[in-house]
């Protein structure tokens, strides 16, 4: 998983007080605000990720929880995102993730890595920085890639994908009847899965009878 270095993003140190970040923020929020740069889409995906580190080192839960994964990262040497992702990154991501999915056998997938994979490239963070910049292209080959890669994942983790890619979606009719369309795929196959046992049982059941007919006759 990639860890965003927000003391970076923010021009803290680590051990910078709640005030100081504070007070980063304010100053770099209205430095990148969109009403002060008007058009400049990577200025809006960097506001974005100022409001995104932000709020994480002002919650002191939060904080502790990001410092771990941050200490963690730098002991495994994973190194740090240190730039707002552009539409063209997350492209290029989503395309692996499907090639990646595509190349695997269905039983090596672990569907809980999957989902939670895929809501992290569409995180709200992400899906504001693709909605600044709405490139409609674009976003529908990384919704389709995406949801090309969750194919194999069942219905309980398939939903929380859904939801995000139809945040993705926007206003997008296209791409909402084709999620939506999806989605109905997977709850025909998830209702056939609850009661294909039971078919099996009642069909073993019917062939054990007709064999001791067959059998007294």
């Amino acid at each position: 998983m990639i860890v965003k270095d927000y003391y970076k993003t923010l021009e803290v140190t680590p051990v910078a007080s709640l005030q100081e970040i504070k007070k980063a923020f304010r100053k770099l929020a209205l430095q990148y605000h969109p009403d002060k740069n008007d058009g400049d889409h990577l200025a809006a995906a960097r506001f974005v990720e100022i409001q995104e580190a932000y709020e994480v080192l002002s919650d002191p839960q939060k904080r502790e929880e990001y410092n771990y994964n941050r200490w963690y990262t730098r002991r495994t040497g994973s190194g740090y995102n240190y730039k707002p992702l552009t539409p063209e990154e997350l492209l290029a991501s989503s395309n692996k993730l499907r090639e990646a999915i595509a190349s695997m056998n269905f039983f090596q997938v672990d569907f809980h890595s999957l989902s939670a994979h895929i809501q992290q490239l569409i995180s709200p963070t992400n899906i504001d920085i693709l909605h600044q910049f709405n490139i409609t292209d674009t976003n529908r080959r990384i919704i389709k890639n995406l949801l090309q890669a969750a194919g194999p994942l069942p219905l309980k983790d398939h939903l929380p994908v859904h939801d995000a890619l139809m945040q993705l979606a926007g206003n997008d009719e296209d791409m909402k009847q084709l999620l939506q369309q999806a989605l109905r795929s997977k709850k025909q196959r998830a209702q056939w899965d609850r009661y294909k046992w039971i078919v099996v049982v009642l069909i073993i059941a019917l062939v054990c009878w007709l064999m001791v007919a067959v059998a007294n006759t």
